[in-house]
């Protein structure tokens, strides 16, 4: 027989996502909850890639449309909002143009 229990929406919703999203979501989580006065701290796991990491929480930030500084520190990785707008990337697709 199967068992009946009760969840908040909050958990029910996240049950269903799938597991890239459920992951972009909980990262937007983190960002939210910073405010001027506060910063974020993920201590990262022995499988953890630190650029992996790093990547979702930028993507976090422009999703939520803010930008964060973030450094990182052995297994640590500590984040808080920042008043400075994202850099632009060099290469050929960012950064300056070329003229003719």
């Amino acid at each position: 027989m199967a068992t009946f229990s009760t969840v908040s929406i909050k958990e029910a919703r996240e049950s269903v996502l799938p597991p890239r999203r459920a992951t972009q979501e909980r990262y937007r989580e983190y960002v939210r909850q910073l405010t001027p006065e506060t910063a974020g701290r993920l201590d990262l796991e022995p499988n953890d890639r630190p650029i992996t990491e790093r990547a979702r929480l930028k993507a976090a930030a422009k999703a939520e449309g803010v930008s964060l500084h973030i450094q990182r520190r052995g297994n640590t990785i500590v984040f808080w909002l920042s008043e400075e707008p994202p850099k632009p990337r060099g290469g050929p697709r960012g950064g300056r143009r070329r003229t003719p």
